[in-house]
């Protein structure tokens, strides 16, 4: 048995064997001719790396980069388009409900105004404390139940009589006009009208 040296590690090898036992380099193929083949026991050499992979990476990177940057920039333009348009529309609508405003105002002032030159709107000056809807009743010489005793003597003028009584529930009043149908009113320490006849 003769000893060569592998041409890869320099180990002294015995020339009968294929591959080095220390590297796994293959010493010769059937024709002779050395072949750089490795063992299933030894490590894999390295290969060589071209790069080929890396700048693939790189440039799908670069692509996904650039249409995430595309479609940020077009959310970006259409929010700034639609915010203007809100902010279009906002100063349009704000002007337009300004001038409903200040016209439902002047609506309101001119009937305030027609109001208060009526019949009913002279009573509401009088007697502020009293509804407009109240005013408006008395004007009309409508009667009801609910109505204050000071409204019925506006209506009327003071009462040709005033009667009281106390049935254990509190003193009552009966104040009658002789000259009315619907002649007798009646009422409680509130002054609020409770019934008629």
């Amino acid at each position: 048995m003769s000893l060569t040296k592998c041409p890869n590690c320099q180990t002294n090898i015995n020339n009968t064997v294929s591959f080095c036992p220390e590297c796994g380099y293959s010493i010769k193929n059937s024709s002779g001719a050395p072949v750089n083949k490795s063992s299933p026991n030894s490590p894999m050499p390295k290969k060589q790396n071209n790069g080929c992979a890396i700048i693939l990476l790189v440039f799908f990177g670069l692509l996904f980069i650039g249409f995430l940057s595309r479609q940020c920039s077009k959310t970006q333009v259409e929010e700034k388009h639609t915010s203007g348009l809100d902010t279009k529309l906002s100063k349009e609508d704000s002007i337009k409900n300004h001038a409903k405003i200040d016209s439902i105002n002047k609506e309101i002032k001119i009937e305030e105004e027609k109001f208060l030159k009526s019949k009913a709107g002279k009573i509401y000056k009088k007697h502020p404390e009293w509804s407009k809807e109240d005013c408006i009743n008395i004007s009309e010489n409508k009667i009801w139940i609910g109505m204050h005793y000071d409204m019925l003597i506006y209506e009327r003028g003071r009462p040709d009589n005033i009667n009281t009584s106390n049935y254990g529930d509190g003193t009552q009043y009966q104040a009658c006009w002789h000259d009315y149908n619907a002649s007798c009113f009646y009422f409680g320490e509130s002054q609020i009208i409770t019934s008629y006849n």
